[in-house]
């Protein structure tokens, strides 16, 4: 689900402005908007999609034979101390997410979760399920545990700027996590839309 204005009322404002109505406001309902308003409107959409598109992409990515980082995952492989601060030794806490969430950093968050899962099954999927309406989780979720999964210092070593993976099963661990949330954000919002009918 991708947050959208109603492009609909834009291009008829957009349409009524080019063809030189000489109008400077145009009401839809109750509101009544600027072109300047509109402008604002517009870009504020771009943004958000934007924003959305960015939370939706993984962190590591394979396209034809090149591995494709994120900025995120660049930052993961060269600032050591940076990489340190996103990890906890002695596990993560709901605390850990409410301060990722808190600081914006949602995907660090959603890994925070995956890693409290299947332990604290529930709070999970109701938290990440939660932001459902927002975006769609499943995908944040997904590109989450291949932002951070890949630099877990717990599976991946880094040596010369690469990452290698000297603990598969820990990787396969969350991987399994991942796919478990996933299908369970699906089942939810199947169920939502088959209510709403």
């Amino acid at each position: 689900m991708q947050v959208r204005i109603r492009t609909t009322y834009l291009w008829l404002f957009s349409l009524l402005f080019f063809f030189g109505n000489g109008i400077s406001q145009e009401t839809e309902g109750d509101y009544t908007f600027t072109e300047a308003q509109l402008a604002m409107l517009k870009k504020q959409e771009v943004e958000i999609n934007a924003w959305v598109e960015e939370l939706q992409t993984p962190g590591v990515r394979i396209e034809g034979s090149t591995m494709v980082f994120s900025n995120e995952a660049q930052k993961l492989i060269k600032d050591e101390a940076y990489r340190a601060s996103c990890y906890a030794e002695a596990g993560y806490t709901f605390r850990d997410v409410q301060l990722s969430l808190t600081a914006n950093e949602i995907q660090k968050a959603f890994w925070q979760m995956i890693n409290l899962y299947p332990s604290h099954k529930e709070e999970v999927l109701k938290y990440i399920y939660a932001y459902d309406n927002v975006f769609e989780t499943d995908k944040v979720v997904t590109a989450a545990f291949y932002t951070y999964g890949f630099f877990d210092p717990a599976i991946t070593k880094i040596e010369k700027g690469r990452p290698d993976v000297y603990r598969p099963d820990l990787f396969e661990g969350h991987l399994k996590s991942t796919r478990e949330i996933v299908s369970y954000i699906l089942y939810f919002r199947k169920q939502n839309s088959t209510k709403q009918m």
